[in-house]
């Protein structure tokens, strides 16, 4: 289950939900770690991976801008 997809913004509410999942066996994850899982090797596709995650995480994007520029 992805963290990040919940559909409330009550913390009561989505702690509870995800004990329940827990519970039941669901592995709970965020949408970067489940990127990570799918994409698994890469060797296959740095820049795409790459570029959803500087797309999305300011962090990332300056990790990638530094590597390109060192690397590059």
């Amino acid at each position: 289950m992805i963290t990040d997809a919940s559909g409330t913004f009550n913390e009561v509410t989505r702690h509870s939900a995800w004990l329940r999942m827990q519970a039941a066996g669901v592995q709970i994850m965020s949408w970067f770690g489940m990127a990570c899982e799918l994409h698994r090797d890469w060797r296959n596709d740095i820049e795409g991976l790459g570029a959803l995650f500087s797309n999305h995480l300011p962090n990332y994007r300056n990790l990638m801008t530094s590597y390109f520029a060192k690397n590059g």
